[in-house]
């Protein structure tokens, strides 16, 4: 995916404009697989859809990168390939209607359910023992679903 540094909304950094070439044109796909992945600054800065194209072109990895789509293009969220494992958290955050509690990693990210989307809470999935705080905190209201033996 080609950007051009004249639609972008801000200037990038002295070490990414370098990347730039005469045209003041960028690969950004192969720019983020050598330089590091900055999705949020694309996406606050621009209207590429940089995950989109990734998608469409089947590259789009998405063990590493499936937060950062759950934030900026939840329409594109694949059940079966988002990474549940390390990235529920943000599909508790950001899309919370994409939300499906049979693949959601509730032992680590229970916490995120009780701080962004309490009316998903299901209290013999969430995490009692590590994130009480967290029901204590944002949803006291459903402390009474606490199992005793915790």
């Amino acid at each position: 995916m080609i950007v051009e540094l004249d639609k972008l909304r801000e200037i990038p950094c002295k070490d990414w404009l370098m990347l730039f070439d005469e045209e003041d044109k960028l690969n950004v796909h192969e720019a983020f697989k050598n330089h590091g992945q900055q999705y949020d600054w694309l996406y606050l800065n621009s209207d590429y859809d940089l995950i989109a194209w990734e998608i469409e072109n089947n590259c789009f990895e998405w063990e590493y990168y499936s937060g950062f789509l759950a934030e900026h293009c939840p329409q594109y969220l694949d059940k079966e390939k988002y990474n549940w494992e390390k990235h529920s958290c943000y599909v508790a955050k950001y899309c919370f209607y994409l939300l499906d509690p049979e693949l959601y990693n509730w032992n680590r990210d229970s916490w995120a359910i009780a701080k962004h989307c309490c009316h998903l809470f299901n209290p013999e999935l969430y995490n009692w023992k590590d994130d009480s705080y967290y029901v204590e905190t944002f949803c006291p209201h459903l402390l009474y679903l606490k199992p005793e033996r915790v």
